[in-house]
């Protein structure tokens, strides 16, 4: 048993993302985990805390001096450094983690655990495209830490292409594109009664509600028997008030609360939609997290946007009338025909070839 530990700006408790499924591949795998979750702020309540998450993963938070969007210059990051260093560490002693260890590192300011974990190997997974995501008029601090982590890690990953080929002015990285969770489940062969276009994910503002808009008046005129449905939970529920409300007048669009897998009505479902709208760091995904759970129920893909999304038959565009036309066409045409794809699709992106990438070992 190997211990690993997984440096995030991300809380274990929000929606799982690809931090989250290394964490579970790692222990599911008979190692064990601790997962460095988002720092409190320098005032919260708590200091460091250390909790149990589940067999095999523990969870320590620390506090951080500030926000990584506002740490412009320099002496900034060295004073925040100083104050997670000292909490990660006191962390790290409380779980019982001493010795040898593994750090996998998904955030993108962290070259600093290089001289505070001398001797420890340390990969560094970007999965965001930071740039794009900077709030401010410049992002030279996102690029400045980005360029000093990718050159400190011993192993960098990147989940697109993109990613990829951006970093490579600083290091060789690899493709780590995320993995199917979920076995195969062949859907039933009634396409009569799939009457659904489904969206499962944050119903926030990254969608495209404009397009999601033109899309459901399209069906109304044309397919009047179908509908759109979005199920999920949000992040700010003011964001998800405001995507909602621009859903109003749509007869055909039905709004829910999150759901797991399990409970979707995936027997109605004709495809599964992705409709994001166009953005820097959207627009690097090559394979988004969601797909793959929807794939597993044999639900083809509908998209809007991604214009890397990875290319496969089951896998449409649908960023105008034309295209959404075209696409339920084929959908209802090909859905059964493109069963054995699909599942061959899903099997060459399983846990086990992901484990091979990270370097996990196999369960002892």
């Amino acid at each position: 048993m190997k211990n690993f530990v997984l440096f995030t700006h991300t809380r274990w408790d929000e929606a799982p993302r690809i931090r989250h499924q290394v964490a579970r591949l790692i222990a599911e795998a008979g190692h064990r985990v601790v997962f460095v979750e988002r720092a409190s702020g320098p005032f919260e309540r708590g200091g460091v805390t250390v909790r149990e998450a589940g067999p095999s993963v523990t969870v320590v938070r620390g506090r951080r001096l500030m926000h990584h969007q506002l740490r412009v210059l320099a002496p900034f990051d060295w004073a925040n450094v100083w104050v997670v260093r000292r909490d990660l560490r006191n962390g790290l002693a409380r779980a019982g983690v001493a010795g040898d260890f593994e750090i996998i590192n998904f955030a993108h300011d962290a070259a600093w655990l290089r001289p505070a974990f001398p001797g420890h190997r340390i990969t560094t997974v970007i999965h965001d495209d930071f740039e794009a995501q900077a709030r401010l008029p410049w992002f030279r601090h996102v690029t400045r830490n980005l360029r000093a982590t990718c050159k400190a890690s011993d192993r960098v990953l990147a989940v697109s292409t993109p990613l990829a080929n951006r970093l490579a002015e600083w290091c060789r990285p690899e493709l780590l594109l995320p993995w199917s969770s979920h076995p195969y489940v062949a859907p039933h062969a009634d396409i009569g009664r799939r009457d659904t276009l489904l969206f499962w994910g944050y119903i926030d503002i990254g969608l495209d509600t404009a397009r999601i808009r033109g899309m459901a008046q399209f069906v109304g005129a044309h397919y009047p028997g179908l509908r759109l449905v979005f199920i999920g939970p949000t992040q700010v529920p003011a964001r998800r008030a405001a995507t909602v409300s621009r859903f109003e007048g749509l007869p055909n669009v039905e709004v829910h609360d999150a759901m797991r897998l399990e409970e979707l009505p995936v027997d109605r479902a004709l495809a599964a939609l992705i409709p994001y709208r166009r953005k820097g760091d959207v627009d690097a995904t090559e394979l988004p997290n969601k797909a793959l759970p929807l794939l597993s129920r044999g639900l083809p893909i509908m998209k809007c946007g991604l214009p890397h999304m990875l290319r496969a038959p089951f896998i449409l565009s649908v960023d105008d009338d034309d295209s959404l036309e075209f696409a339920i066409g084929e959908c209802r045409r090909n859905f059964l025909g493109w069963q054995p794809s699909i599942e061959r699709f899903l099997s060459e992106h399983d846990p086990a070839t992901r484990m091979r990438i990270l370097g996990i070992p196999p369960a002892p």
